[in-house]
């Protein structure tokens, strides 16, 4: 990100240096996460978010990707909602695990993660809308544009509720989130104080 912010600079272009400095913010807060309250995220959600914000950021925002590679737009979309299906995913799991008030079966943890990818893809094409209408730039392509790009955000969000289901009967999605739940643990112990 640091690398690409630097091409910003060169083309001197405000917008991408904007953008490539959210990314780094972005991407610094597993940092942050580790160091602030001792939480180890995954290493692929590291990875997953550095590879969502290259894409974005700089293949396809710095570099113009978009246009010259019509399905280009696809494959950010599938990666950025493999991301937010994941980290749903952890955020149900955990609850489910540590916290009384959620009780819920793999099935209908996998059938949340994609409702709330889903969501989260409405939520982006509205954003995307909004820019376009109010600051006049132009991320929407028309009606198709708009329904593949949610397609694929439901692909990727049923792909990873798919790879979920798996990774919480192997136990291996435990194996991932130890020292998250000993944050949710701590956190719950402490709202039940008060």
């Amino acid at each position: 990100m640091a690398l690409l912010l630097l091409v910003a600079i060169s083309k001197d272009d405000l917008r991408w240096m904007l953008e490539c400095i959210a990314g780094i913010l972005i991407s610094t807060a597993p940092i942050l996460l580790k160091r602030s309250f001792k939480i180890g995220l995954p290493g692929i959600i590291d990875f997953m978010i550095a590879f969502a914000l290259f894409l974005h950021v700089g293949m396809g925002g710095l570099f113009d990707l978009y246009y010259p590679i019509p399905d280009f737009d696809i494959v950010t979309h599938f990666v950025s909602s493999v991301l937010i299906a994941f980290l749903a995913l952890i955020a149900i799991y955990l609850l489910d695990t540590h916290w009384d008030g959620l009780s819920i079966d793999v099935y209908a943890m996998a059938f949340v993660v994609v409702a709330i990818t889903m969501a989260s893809g409405v939520v982006w094409e509205f954003a995307e809308w909004a820019a376009g209408t109010l600051l006049g730039i132009n991320f929407q392509l028309g009606l198709e544009d708009t329904m593949m790009d949610l397609l694929v955000d439901t692909i990727g969000g049923t792909a990873m509720a798919m790879v979920g289901i798996n990774l919480v009967k192997e136990g291996k999605l435990q194996e991932m989130t130890e020292d998250m739940g000993r944050l949710v643990v701590s956190y719950i112990a402490h709202k039940k104080k008060w």
